[in-house]
């Protein structure tokens, strides 16, 4: 009961960056206001703690631990801005923050990750670190989260993003992307970048921007229905794939001029023109292409 508490005020956040114990931690920084925590009926305590990478320090490897959520935003220069916003709930006020003031950001090289959230769990109630990243272009990133969101925009790159138990979001990204959410969604909005993109128990939502696919985007998902959002003129090539007893839903004219090619094992649907850039495909999931 308490950790779904923890996991519903988690999903509701807007997410958050990590500091640094290695280097000097600022305790002053960045914006955590616009993160919404609650704890059901609990007292809630907050801290914020801020640290710096350079980008010559490598991949960046974001650990927020569990319940624990990365939001990363463009950003400019040649590090990466972190801050984590810090948050728990506990029966009383004195109790959440003695816990939250034992949560420590740590940056080694340039593996961000927390510290006293073993000895807080068991004071606490309920608590969640959410890490905001503003990042540079050629950003290098690594971040994987269990029951905790991941949220990308606006950045260009090279991403591994790996969620458990939770959504990833990306819109805008560009770069090389690799993308795995267990039990839990992945939608992605742009045009442009190399995607692979897969899901197992979850859905996948994809909204094609303005004409062509600069790139080449793969997404597939398991157990998990798939919707694809095409402009009426889109140029690139794209092909939607499901198994044959996958229920399709296709009311944009595409579904009328495309290329259908259905037999007995599987469906599939291509748009546009020639070469493939775009492959969207589900297994055990319906398919939906809606108006737009």
């Amino acid at each position: 009961m308490f950790r779904t508490a923890a996991l519903a005020g988690l999903m509701a956040l807007a997410l958050g960056p990590a500091p640094n114990q290695s280097r000097r931690i600022s305790l002053e920084a960045a914006d955590c206001s616009r993160i919404n925590m609650m704890f059901g009926d609990y007292e809630v305590a907050r801290a914020v703690q801020h640290g710096t990478v350079p980008v010559s320090a490598g991949t960046l490897e974001l650990r927020p631990e569990f319940n624990g959520g990365v939001k990363i935003e463009r950003g400019s220069g040649s590090a990466y801005d972190i801050t984590a916003c810090i948050g728990a709930g506990g029966r009383t006020l004195a109790e959440a923050q003695a816990a939250v003031d034992n949560v420590k950001l740590v940056i080694d090289g340039s593996r961000v990750h927390l510290t006293g959230t073993a000895d807080s769990t068991s004071r606490i109630r309920s608590w969640s670190v959410q890490l905001i990243v503003t990042a540079p272009d050629g950003a290098n990133i690594d971040a994987e989260t269990t029951n905790g969101p991941i949220s990308v925009s606006g950045v260009s790159g090279t991403l591994a993003l790996r969620a458990s138990n939770g959504p990833i979001a990306m819109e805008d990204v560009n770069g090389d992307v690799r993308a795995r959410a267990s039990n839990g969604p992945i939608t992605v909005e742009g045009s442009r970048g190399r995607f692979d993109i897969e899901t197992a128990n979850g859905p996948i939502d994809v909204r094609l921007d303005g004409r062509r696919w600069d790139g080449r985007l793969d997404a597939r998902a398991a157990n998990g229905p798939l919707t694809v959002s095409v402009p009426a003129d889109y140029q690139s090539g794209v092909e939607i794939s499901s198994a044959y007893h996958s229920p399709w839903s296709c009311r944009v004219a595409a579904c009328q001029s495309g290329t259908k090619d259905w037999d007995e094992r599987s469906r599939s649907l291509r748009i546009g023109g020639d070469p493939i850039v775009v492959r969207l495909s589900t297994v055990n999931g319906p398919v939906t292409v809606p108006e737009r």
